[in-house]
């Protein structure tokens, strides 16, 4: 049998000016900025396992109580040189190697026209991923570390294990990465194949060195977006704050052109039918919809106050 790949959501960021933020901060100090921005990925998984782990929550959907799906997956990160990686699997368990093994494309392709379960077979909503990657984005800029990188998605194989990372989409996003000439991160066309909420894309397209890329979906990551969400500081001043450089005038001068452009769009995609996951992704619109619902008690159990009493209600 031929080896069976993985699908994976990838961003490829890469360092701005990386040579002269080196040459400041020495080897410490961009070590430690590095691990700062890796932290990220790991505080969402600790958060992550810290609510919902003692529930016995796997990767997969499920019910919150106000009628919309929580996706829980998990998020991955790795660093090396002046470049780093961020990536989650595309496809729940169900759909991915080895659990797919002895099941053929067309059969699931099938499972996914199941209107009860068969989102288990279609790819995992991208909006945790999204999220982390505007915010380590956000944060670079707060740390004086600005990335600039792109995202796909595709067949890839990516061990931290065994620091082995393959595949197109790395391919694709280092290619779509260095045309660039902003802060930011660009939609390569292969991960537009998939459902993206319009909350995460801005068109723009001048924030290139020179030709718009034929890879080039039209949309960068709305990370001004997040900013305004997030933080209660400038973003502009934080730009200008950093513009020091004269080689990289032109960068600043396109995010500021992107961060305008946001602002243009901020009152958009924001309502109930526009974020929850029930109401932009077809594959959990069915109202015969089976997800796992857990509902939490804030009622201490005797002999541990700081603990709450769970129920497993089973599929709604």
């Amino acid at each position: 049998m031929p080896n069976q790949f993985n699908r994976f959501l990838v961003c490829f960021l890469d360092v701005l000016g990386f040579e002269f933020r080196f040459n400041k901060l020495g080897l410490g100090g961009m070590l430690e900025k590095y691990l700062e921005l890796i932290h990220i990925v790991d505080q969402r998984n600790e958060a992550t396992d810290r609510w919902f782990g003692s529930l016995n929550f796997t990767e997969g959907a499920y019910w919150t109580s106000e009628g919309n799906a929580f996706i829980s997956a998990r998020l991955y990160g790795a660093y090396g040189s002046d470049s780093i990686l961020l990536f989650a699997h595309a496809d729940f368990p169900e759909n991915r190697y080895p659990e797919a093994l002895n099941s053929s494309v067309e059969e699931r392709q099938k499972w996914g026209e199941d209107p009860a379960q068969g989102w288990r077979y279609h790819t995992v909503p991208c909006d945790a991923f999204l999220d982390l990657c505007n915010e380590v984005i956000c944060h670079s800029i707060e740390i004086g570390l600005p990335l600039r990188g792109a995202l796909s998605i595709g067949e890839a194989v990516l061990h931290l294990d065994e620091r082995v990372f393959l595949g197109q989409p790395l391919i694709d996003t280092a290619r779509l990465e260095h045309a660039q000439q902003c802060i930011g991160a660009s939609f390569a066309s292969p991960f537009m194949t998939q459902v993206v909420p319009k909350r995460y894309q801005l068109s723009f397209s001048d924030h290139f060195k020179k030709d718009v890329p034929s890879l080039f979906s039209g949309s960068i990551l709305d990370w001004p977006r997040h900013w305004r969400k997030t933080r209660t500081h400038g973003l502009l001043d934080a730009l200008r704050d950093m513009n020091v450089d004269p080689k990289f005038d032109d960068y600043y001068k396109k995010t500021e052109a992107i961060a305008l452009a946001s602002q243009e769009v901020m009152q958009l995609y924001e309502t109930p039918e526009e974020t929850y996951i029930t109401k932009v992704y077809p594959q959990y619109a069915s109202p015969l919809l089976e997800l796992p619902l857990r509902l939490v008690r804030s009622e201490p159990i005797q002999g541990n106050t700081e603990e709450l009493n769970t129920q497993n209600q089973g599929d709604r």
